[in-house]
Order: C-alpha cells, then sequence, then structure tokens
C-alpha cells in the first residue's frame, strides 16, 4: 500500500529516493494518485516537481482544461522548476478540441527542453508516472518506450500486440528515411502527433513545435510529404 507518511528529512531528493516523491502542496487529492498502485510513493512539502522519480527526474503534470483556464500557471511552474536534469510535462488530455492547447505545449516544451506526454485518461497518466519511476535508470526515451510496451500489452493480446509492433516499426522506418530524421526524430514525431497522416497534414510551422525537431527538419518532412511521386 502507498504511504502517505511524511518524510523523515527536510530534504529527501538530496540523495533520491526509493519511493515516488509527491508533492503533498500541490498533488493532495489528485485523482490519478489512487490509481498508482505498483510504486510505493510519499507525501513530501519540499520538492519543485508535482512527482519526482529520483533525484534526476521531475514530472509536471497538468490538466488541459486547467491549462486553458490559466494559461500562465505552466510558465509560472518552468522558472520554479528547479535543476532536474530531465524534465517531463505530462499532460492529461480532458478537453474535446485540444489540437491549439497542444500546439502552445509543443512550444513551450520545445523552448524549454522538457519532454512532453500526453495521457487521455487519469489511469493512463498513473501509468506513465509508475513506468517512468520504474526506470529511473534508464533515459527518458527507453522509460517512455517502457511504458508505451505496457500500455499496449495491457489493452491488446499476443497476436495484435505483434501487429501493432509491426506497423510502428514500419511507420519508425518511414519517417527516419526522410532526410535528415534520425530514429528519435521519429518517435517524436509519432508521439506528438499520433499518425503518418496527421505527420503528413501538419504545417512546416506545426511540425518545428515537435520537441527536438527544428526548422530544419520540419521543412524537409513537409516538403517531403509534398514532393509528388514519379509517374
Amino acid at each position: 500500500m502507498a504511504s502517505t507518511s511524511a518524510p523523515s528529512t527536510s530534504n529527501p531528493s538530496a540523495q533520491g529516493s526509493s519511493k515516488l516523491l509527491v508533492n503533498r502542496r500541490r498533488q493532495n487529492g489528485n485523482p490519478v494518485l489512487k490509481y498508482i498502485r505498483k510504486v510505493p510513493y510519499e507525501y513530501v512539502p519540499d520538492i519543485k516537481a508535482d512527482f519526482e522519480a529520483g533525484a534526476g527526474c521531475g514530472i509536471f503534470y497538468l490538466a488541459m482544461k486547467f491549462h486553458k483556464l490559466h494559461p500562465s500557471y505552466l510558465e509560472t511552474r518552468f522558472t520554479e522548476a528547479g535543476n532536474y536534469p530531465i524534465n517531463i510535462l505530462l499532460v492529461y488530455v480532458n478537453v474535446e478540441e485540444p489540437r491549439f492547447l497542444l500546439k502552445d505545449l509543443n512550444l513551450f516544451c520545445y523552448r524549454t527542453g522538457w519532454t512532453l506526454v500526453l495521457a487521455y485518461s487519469v489511469e493512463e497518466a498513473a501509468e506513465y508516472i509508475e513506468n517512468i519511476k520504474f526506470a529511473e535508470n534508464k533515459t527518458t526515451v527507453s522509460a517512455l518506450q517502457e511504458s508505451h510496451k505496457r500500455q499496449m500489452q495491457k489493452e491488446a493480446g499476443p497476436s495484435k500486440m505483434d501487429s501493432r509492433k509491426e506497423l510502428m516499426q514500419s511507420a519508425l522506418a518511414f519517417l527516419s528515411s526522410i532526410r535528415s530524421v534520425n530514429s528519435t526524430d521519429a518517435q517524436r514525431l509519432i508521439a506528438t502527433f499520433g499518425s503518418i497522416q496527421n505527420i503528413a497534414k501538419a504545417s512546416a510551422d506545426d511540425l518545428a513545435m515537435c520537441p527536438g525537431l527544428g526548422p530544419v527538419k520540419a521543412q524537409n518532412i513537409h516538403n517531403f510529404f509534398r514532393t509528388p511521386f514519379l509517374k
């Protein structure tokens, strides 16, 4: 059972923790917490992030409906974020038309170097937090890949899982064939836009907002999908 006891030290993140640390002031009452069952967590009063998965990774939780009402909140959190080597912005998508808000969030993450992760339910958000804690000694990309894998295994049987894996590998290989686009870029594109169809329809400006991509690669991708096939 998750622990909600007070920390035994005034600065529990200084040496890291075997538990997921939860910002008591900001996250007490968050419905995500009741779905965090696979890792122990502890409320603490003095961490900068909303959740801390080891001393090197801060997770900042944002409900998109809240962001729509309070757009300046995220900038405030950024100025108070501290010095985590890895900053993850975990966004709960709970509005009907998220496209324009996603553009703002992508631009924010591109500018700040934060990693954007989207969850479409509080259960999914909790699973991302658990898996990031499980993989705290791995890279951000590998942690998120592991989380995606767990999600697919949960939702699909073995045969469907194999089929989805093959489709994903094909999509990543296809995107990586575009000039100057590497496998990490391809993964971020899929994570941001959701499908090759959405990537193909995106403007160069929208593509440039994808974290880590930049205007040159964005223009290459935009041109690629608008180059006529040879007859």
